[in-house]
């Protein structure tokens, strides 16, 4: 199904004030639009109660990454201490207590690493796709709010909603 009713409409507003930015997403709320249509972007925190925070992956990615860098750590010290050839007078070779500083460290390595790179593809931070003309607003501290949307009514909708003043 190709055609322009397919399409992406974005709308984009920028506004002075936080009042004007809450006033806007409530209509916004009001019409229907679902949370997840709508991008709100400042310098500056803004604690709208407006919208339901996004769901995340970062701690899964965590576990994820702690998980490889335990097995990481474990493949490492134990095909090292076999292949240097250590003396150790019938003692073992590869010992849980020798490894475990080494296993813990990797694995909070692991761990840091998986949950820096989530945070920066959550955050869209890798993306090249940022307008200039956001960048400039954010920059002067407006505040930005951009609704995404599939059909042209919700385009409507969102070009309605409490314009600046």
């Amino acid at each position: 199904m190709k055609g322009p009713e397919n399409k992406m409409a974005e709308e984009i507003k920028i506004f002075d004030t936080r009042r004007e930015a809450v006033a806007a997403l409530q209509d916004l709320e009001r019409e229907g639009v679902p949370n997840s249509s709508i991008t709100v972007m400042s310098s500056e925190p803004l604690h709208l109660e407006a919208l339901d925070p996004p769901n995340t992956r970062i701690a899964g990615f965590a576990i994820a990454g702690g998980l490889l860098g335990s097995a990481f750590a474990i493949v490492l010290t134990v095909l090292t201490s076999r292949r240097v050839g250590l003396v150790t007078g019938g003692m073992p070779i590869v010992s849980p207590w020798a490894f475990g500083i080494i296993v813990f460290e990797l694995a909070a390595l692991g761990a840091i690493l998986a949950t820096v790179v989530r945070m920066i593809y959550e955050a869209g931070l890798a993306t090249s796709g940022a307008s200039t003309a956001y960048q400039k607003a954010v920059a002067e501290g407006r505040i930005v709010v951009s609704v995404n949307r599939l059909d042209k009514a919700a385009s409507d909708t969102a070009r309605n909603a409490s314009t600046p003043s």
